[in-house]
């Protein structure tokens, strides 16, 4: 009987905790961010945006927006036009929650439209804290061998071509 008791007590205490976020590295980071098509000529500015935005942080939630909006993952993408909360405009055509997800793919695909639209400007953090500034050295995440690819992915050129 106390064996069943400590059971449903742990499965209790694990479904009730608060979920952990990933904090990804820069490097992870720079991995993921490759491997989903960015261009290495972009990827220094992409890791300074998330530095400042949400501090690497999946989970980081904004609610301090003086419109009344939300700012939700690690890119923080506002409710207000890009996804939905029942708040304003869902231009990315996904919930607000999925941009907490540990898969930052559907994350990746929104900030890359909202880049498509407004350039790093759409981002305070990029504006205030990397716009005209040296960026991120990501050198150490990448080898020379990926010179010139402008996109691409980590898992066509074979893990060799990144350091850990």
């Amino acid at each position: 009987m106390k064996l069943i008791f400590a059971v449903v007590c742990t499965a209790l205490a694990v479904s009730s905790g608060k979920v952990e976020a990933r904090r990804y590295d820069k490097c992870e980071l720079v991995r993921e961010l490759y491997n989903s098509g960015i261009p290495k000529s972009q990827l220094a500015d992409w890791v300074c945006l998330v530095q400042w935005e949400s501090s690497f942080d999946t989970k980081a939630i904004n609610n301090q927006n003086t419109d009344g909006s939300t700012d939700y993952g690690l890119f923080q993408i506002n409710n207000r036009y890009w996804c939905d909360s029942h708040y304003g405009g869902n231009e990315c055509n996904i919930s607000c929650n999925s941009l907490l997800s540990d898969d930052i793919s559907i994350a990746i695909e929104c900030a890359k439209l909202i880049y498509r639209r407004m350039g790093f400007e759409a981002w305070y953090g990029w504006r205030d804290h990397c716009k005209g500034r040296q960026l991120p050295d990501i050198s150490d995440c990448l080898l020379n061998d990926i010179g010139g690819h402008s996109g691409g992915r980590y898992s066509e050129m074979g893990a060799s071509c990144w350091s850990s």
